[in-house]
């Protein structure tokens, strides 16, 4: 939003909804995260609007510590959606797994597909398989496949939103993650390249623009995303664990 008495443009965040609710234990530990990111990441550009304030600093003549603080918002943005969706996927697929559902079609597709692919089963799959919880384990192995170590973009988003079974919700169509893919995109470049591009024609080096306004709705965007997984798997626990006869919060 716009200060009235300024030309200043603020970043802000749009507020999380109180914690879905129904998804137990199963989406505590998700929501934490995305909670204490969304903290951090307001926090930042809280600073940030108040430091260009304090300097005058309209939307036209952003200083570049500034930007990086805005680099900084995408750092931390990036990482919450790594520990929400991998928390996520951990603690509510054992629940979900329970009964006959996309959720388990999209788990056995998986291991049929690649871990049991053509008979070669890595030491790690071998290992799961005869462990002292092999289901545990093996659900270990998924969500890794899932997340890798890290999540890169909208098709790793397609595979969390599929094993969760949430494929039809219309919050996370194909089109909606796709259009996250920037967000990735320059977490790629500030993060493995520190935003640093070759001038063309020329032997020097010069940072990327980085418009602030445009990182803070790509921040909240991602954010509003984590929060579109989250609901509908609190909803799809709930329905799990009343199938199973099991309590429900």
């Amino acid at each position: 939003m716009t200060n009235p008495t300024s030309k200043l443009t603020r970043v802000t965040l749009t507020d999380l909804p109180p914690k879905p609710r129904g998804g137990g234990d199963e989406i505590r530990r998700s929501w934490n995260r995305l909670a204490a990111t969304h903290r951090s990441v307001a926090a930042l550009f809280t600073t940030l609007n108040e430091l260009r304030a304090a300097q005058n600093e309209t939307r036209g003549s952003i200083s570049e510590a500034h930007r990086d603080q805005a680099r900084a918002a995408i750092v931390f943005t990036a990482a919450g959606i790594d520990s929400c969706l991998s928390a996520l996927l951990e603690d509510a697929l054992p629940t979900l797994l329970r009964t006959q559902g996309d959720p388990h079609k999209a788990f056995m597709t998986h291991f049929m597909t690649t871990r049991f692919k053509d008979n070669k089963v890595t030491d790690a799959t071998k290992k799961a398989v005869i462990a002292f919880d092999p289901r545990a384990a093996l659900i270990g192995l998924y969500v890794q496949d899932l997340t890798g170590p890290s999540i890169q973009g909208a098709k790793d988003l397609k595979r969390c939103r599929d094993a969760l079974g949430l494929k039809t919700d219309a919050a996370l169509d194909d089109t909606t993650l796709q259009a996250h893919q920037s967000f990735f995109n320059a977490r790629h470049e500030v993060v493995h390249e520190l935003d640093i591009i070759d001038a063309a024609g020329k032997g020097s080096r010069s940072r990327r623009h980085r418009d602030i306004t445009a990182v803070g709705q790509q921040c909240d965007g991602a954010l509003q995303l984590l929060l579109a997984f989250i609901a509908p798997t609190a909803r799809a626990v709930r329905k799990t664990r009343s199938s199973l006869g099991l309590a429900t919060t």
